[in-house]
């Protein structure tokens, strides 16, 4: 029986030996962190955002 860290690191070794789930992965993280900002310029009132 596989642990969650043993599934965490079959999908790690997954994503990093796979140029298309590495480029998934980092998309989704920049869109994660651009909502992110977005949230905080809109919490701030700062509305310089693009």
């Amino acid at each position: 029986m596989m642990t969650k860290k043993d599934e965490v690191g079959k999908l790690i070794d997954k994503v990093i030996l796979d140029p298309i789930w590495l480029r998934r992965l980092s998309d989704r993280v920049y869109q994660l962190m651009l909502e992110d900002v977005r949230n905080q310029c809109d919490r701030t009132g700062n509305r310089r955002m693009r």
